[in-house]
């Protein structure tokens, strides 16, 4: 045992000290903020006013309230232009010109048509930017409803009182009672938790893999069985390197709860107003979710982890590995991918049979778990399937690591793989 926890404490410590450990450990979570709220926050701030040219040809008072609306909106500021029908194309290449030089941003064509089919063009420099060609798309469908319905004798106002809008508010009910909880708030706990098992177990696994490579392809590996088993010397990398996985979640896992209960005073800092933050709504994390995404990730690394080391021994190379490893990698991709269909519907058959699959379950359960309320039982069984199938997976991988961290050359079929497996 003395010599499985030499090679752990190694593992252990040569990656924490790693320059790579900090840097993830810090950016990591920093990173996921900046793709999460940094896109929609630098959006809401953009205080640019477009310059844009509305080219009207002849649709009379229609022109002056589509003005009037996208004026409103504060982010375009605009000239009317009236056009005759004859001469459109002539002023369309002229206004044309005007947006490549820079004049202007961009220039909005209507006509008498446009109240009919409701068709408009936008021509501009930046087309890109949702947010205004979305203001600009509503302020359009206002003025052509408002136009139409004047024309019949029916009061807009009337009309856009009848359709003001209705604000649903989804709460989440669990067998404990009312969370509080909004279901984009619940939906997003769900595919952080599904995110972030995905990438541990992934970069982790793939560090076994490279581990157990490097000391193949610099005979290290031929020094290191001369003093203990093979089995030991996977098993120390295993749970070596998993070590450092648990400890870098636990890092996040404290720093996403002093965020959350700091959340106040960390936003009050970054100038967001009290209202705001009360606006603000977190997905409740307690001991239950954690304990669970502990456990399947521990059983999830231990089976990948064992697949990564037998890639790693069964090649000599870089370029091989990469090849091998695709397989392994599938299995992970798969398993995320039905994510997005648990997180639609945790309780549905496809949901429910991939949580007891044990090469998907890893991701899968977690996510169902934070997202509704999973019998007791399929729980249970999910676990109980999983152990095992983890017991056997690193008992075979072992099996095959011992004859393949000694083989050069070729790198070996499934077939021969399962003949190391038997004969061993």
């Amino acid at each position: 045992m003395s010599k499985v926890w030499a090679v752990i404490r190694r593992e252990f410590v040569e990656r924490v000290r790693s320059k790579w450990f900090l840097v993830s450990t810090v950016l990591g979570p920093l990173f996921m903020l900046a793709v999460t709220i940094l896109p929609g926050a630098l959006m809401s701030r953009s205080g640019r006013v477009n310059q844009i040219v509305l080219m009207d040809e002849g649709s009379g008072d229609f022109s002056e309230r589509l003005k009037t609306q996208l004026v409103s909106s504060g982010r375009f500021q605009v000239q009317l232009f009236p056009t005759e029908a004859g001469r459109a194309q002539t002023v369309r290449d002229s206004l044309t010109d005007a947006v490549r030089t820079e004049e202007i941003d961009g220039f909005l064509s209507v006509s008498p048509a446009t109240l009919e089919t409701g068709v408009a063009e936008y021509q501009g420099r930046n087309v890109s930017s949702l947010r205004d060609m979305a203001l600009l798309e509503g302020a359009l469908r206002r003025s052509v409803i408002t136009e139409r319905l004047m024309r019949r004798g029916v009061d807009p106002g009337m009309v856009q009182e009848a359709q003001r809008g209705i604000d649903l508010r989804t709460l989440r009910i669990t067998k404990r009672g009312a969370t509080g909880e909004s279901g984009m708030t619940t939906f997003f706990l769900g595919y952080g938790v599904g995110i972030i098992l995905y990438m541990i177990i992934l970069i982790y696994g793939i560090n076994v893999m490279r581990s157990v490579l490097e000391e193949k392809q610099t005979r290290i590996i031929e020094v290191l069985v001369s003093s203990l088993r093979p089995f030991q010397l996977m098993l120390g990398k295993v749970i070596g390197v998993g070590g450092v996985g648990l400890f870098q979640f636990a890092i996040w896992t404290g720093t996403g709860y002093l965020v959350v209960h700091f959340r106040a005073q960390i936003l009050g800092a970054l100038h967001v107003s009290a209202a705001q933050i009360s606006q603000l709504t977190f997905p409740t994390i307690g001991a239950y979710l954690i304990a669970v995404v502990g456990a399947y990730f521990l059983l999830g690394y231990l089976l990948y982890a064992a697949l990564f080391a037998v890639v790693g021994a069964s090649v000599t190379a870089d370029s091989e590995a990469q090849q091998a490893q695709q397989p392994v990698m599938m299995l992970l991709v798969f398993s995320l991918i039905v994510s997005f269909a648990a997180l639609n519907e945790p309780a549905g058959q496809l949901a429910v049979v991939t949580s007891m699959i044990p090469f998907s379950s890893p991701i899968i359960m977690p996510v169902r778990v934070a997202t509704s309320d999973v019998p007791t039982a399929q729980l249970a069984l999910s676990l109980g399937i999983s152990a095992a199938t983890v017991l056997l997976v690193v008992w075979l991988s072992a099996r095959v690591y011992r004859i393949g961290i000694l083989m050069y050359g070729k790198r070996p079929n499934v077939k021969e793989l399962w003949r190391w497996a038997r004969q061993s």
